[in-house]
């Protein structure tokens, strides 16, 4: 792969931690968990998201009203993980996609955004995650077919405690596809090893599989708006032609180009890349952009420092809506 820049800068360090938190609502170190037989307990509710049940509920309910699919069924969604205030009704633009339709499992992948010495790629294998919405059940045997066909991949379930890249992501899967097992997957470190690994493990076990696959991810960190919408039009553009050389040089350029206060146009690029593969695999050749914005759009928001969000489908074109 091209230059490991952009994945580093976004990666275990602390700049990459502030890269994913400054702009959500809280500031505070998200709660260690407790793991009981495989339950993992909510590190950002309340902090990223409502902790009331009700509240949360109601707040993921108004960001889907009057959303509407769009044809063709999703194979793959590009979703932001940012505080709700911020990031949840582009959310909402990717979550809608899912009203009417049924997948046997979702396969989350995020970015690490807290543990420095964690390089590799962890699959959590059983349980559940749990939300104030309730627990989310883990879909042991899709997650035990993973590790099976890559050993070298982690089942340490710990290593998902504090991560909030994929705990946003399932209030709104509660929501949409009420009862459908996950399966969550984290990157360590974004090294084309990994990501390399991650793709050809999730092409082979998922193939003839009824799955949905989504990767999370926010887009520029800390330009000025007018900046941002820049590279995140750019970045967005290039997801949209499905092809992986084609995002990485985007990504590259961005960088290049000395944007005051860039730190990253795309925080969550091994996530993207393995998603982008592992879609264009099972049959993806069209990329919907559904929606975009940044925190500088929401009115408690800075337009002088801001990060992007976009939300996107993969789809395939000769498949029935």
């Amino acid at each position: 792969m091209r230059s490991m820049l952009a994945l580093i800068l976004c990666g275990i360090l602390v700049l990459g931690l502030a890269g994913c938190r400054r702009a959500n609502p809280g500031d505070g170190t998200p709660r260690p968990t407790a793991r009981e037989e495989g339950v993992r307990r909510p590190a950002v509710a309340g902090d990223f998201y409502p902790e009331d049940p009700a509240e949360l509920a109601g707040l993921v309910d108004s960001f889907l009203q009057d959303r509407k699919p769009t044809p063709g069924r999703p194979i793959a969604l590009i979703v932001p993980h940012a505080g709700y205030p911020y990031s949840g009704r582009v959310a909402a633009a990717a979550y809608a996609e899912l009203r009417g339709q049924q997948y046997d499992a979702v396969i989350l992948i995020g970015p690490n955004h807290y543990l420095e010495d964690f390089f590799g790629v962890a699959v959590y294998a059983q349980g559940s995650f749990e939300t104030p919405l309730g627990p989310v059940p883990v879909d042991a045997e899709l997650a035990g077919a993973i590790l099976k066909d890559e050993p070298g991949f982690e089942d340490d379930l710990t290593l998902h405690a504090r991560e909030h890249s994929l705990e946003v992501q399932l209030p709104f899967l509660q929501r949409v596809l009420p009862g459908t097992p996950i399966v969550p997957i984290l990157i360590g470190q974004p090294t084309p090893e990994n990501l390399q690994a991650l793709t050809k493990t999730l092409t082979r076990v998922l193939a003839g599989r009824n799955v949905l696959l989504i990767a999370s991810s926010d887009l520029s960190h800390y330009p000025v708006y007018e900046d941002a919408v820049q590279v995140d039009r750019s970045v967005l553009s290039a997801i949209e032609t499905l092809d992986v050389a084609t995002f990485l040089d985007t990504l590259n350029r961005e960088m290049a180009q000395g944007i005051p206060n860039l730190l990253t146009p795309c925080c969550g690029e091994g996530a993207i890349v393995v998603v982008m593969e592992v879609a264009r695999a099972l049959g993806a050749d069209r990329v919907s952009l559904l929606e975009y914005a940044n925190s500088g759009d929401v009115p408690a928001g800075e337009r002088d420092r801001v990060v992007g969000y976009g939300a996107m489908k993969f789809w395939a074109s000769r498949a029935s809506p």
